[in-house]
């Protein structure tokens, strides 16, 4: 019979079987499924199987619900796939099918309700988009993790991700690093569109420096940063806003994940480094896993 599975929070691990009947899903505990998450609706969410198929409704809950990325209206009925990430307040559900660990470790790091403040108040209404976005981003990035072995095919998609997500950025840059020389053994870029300015290289001592300290490194405004910290190529290209996260995979450092943003300072707010640098854990998982899928194949070749 098939599951409901909750996949982070403080329930997270537990399952519940799904029949004919109308399940409620909500922080009151004479709901079905009982959820212990205060961004929780106390009837938050109905979920009814119909023959082979699923379809959820928002109860008017609060903080709304998130299916495919997108909030859906409450009252009215959507169809979900199995496997399909659900966001009910921050917990995620999925239905007929557990996620992998190094997709977990993406919902476990990121905070859809940063909006919410301290008294619980229902601010995500006024702005509701970074939640909609970083759904979005964490349901894509979800699926190439889990549906392809391409290691270039999954980086470009990522990138392509983080540059819709974050429209101010003008290039995105990952940079994979061979294991024993240290060198650089690949680099994947996507610029956008009509950015001729951004076709001089990467910050190569942004990348070199955030590869020695394994950690990630941000600057809001090259211009208020101190000269100490830049480099030439970062004064001559005009380059105002760098993010740069380590790709960490069982201790090593698989490369990195650059993005930048030519003539705009302020290209990405705090929150944004904190995703990137949650989405990295499961990007160099899936690098680490691209490269031994590709040495297994070349040596049965």
């Amino acid at each position: 019979m098939p599951k409901i599975y909750i996949m982070n929070g403080p329930d997270k691990g537990r399952s519940f079987e799904v029949d004919e009947e109308a399940i409620f899903v909500g922080r009151a505990p004479d709901n079905e499924i009982h959820i212990k998450d205060k961004s929780v609706s106390r009837k938050h969410l109905k979920i009814v199987k119909r023959g082979k198929k699923y379809y959820v409704t928002d109860l008017g809950s609060k903080n709304g619900t998130f299916i495919d990325g997108m909030r859906v209206t409450d009252g009215k009925e959507y169809e979900v796939r199995e496997g399909m990430p659900i966001a009910v307040g921050k917990t995620f559900l999925s239905i007929g099918k557990a996620y992998p660990d190094d997709v977990l470790a993406v919902l476990d790091s990121i905070d859809l309700f940063k909006e919410l403040d301290e008294e619980g108040r229902d601010e995500i209404k006024d702005r509701p988009l970074t939640a909609k976005k970083n759904m979005d981003l964490i349901y894509k990035v979800s699926n190439v993790l889990m549906q392809s072995l391409n290691m270039k095919e999954v980086m470009e998609r990522i990138l392509h991700y983080i540059l819709e997500l974050l429209k101010r950025i003008d290039r995105g840059v990952i940079i994979l690093i061979d294991q024993e020389t240290g060198a650089p053994s690949e680099v994947i870029s996507i610029i956008k569109a009509n950015k001729h300015e951004c076709e001089t290289a990467y910050s190569r001592t942004i990348v070199e420096r955030v590869i020695k300290e394994r950690e990630p490194v941000s600057m809001l405004d090259t211009l208020e940063e101190k000269e100490i910290n830049l480099s030439e190529s970062i004064r001559v290209s005009g380059i105002r806003s760098i993010m740069c996260v380590p790709l960490i995979s069982r201790s090593k450092v698989m490369g990195v994940i650059y993005v930048d943003s030519v003539n705009k300072p302020h290209g990405f707010r705090k929150e944004d480094l904190d995703l990137l640098t949650a989405l990295s854990s499961p990007a160099a998982v899936a690098i680490e896993n691209s490269l031994l899928y590709a040495k297994y194949r070349d040596g049965m070749s």
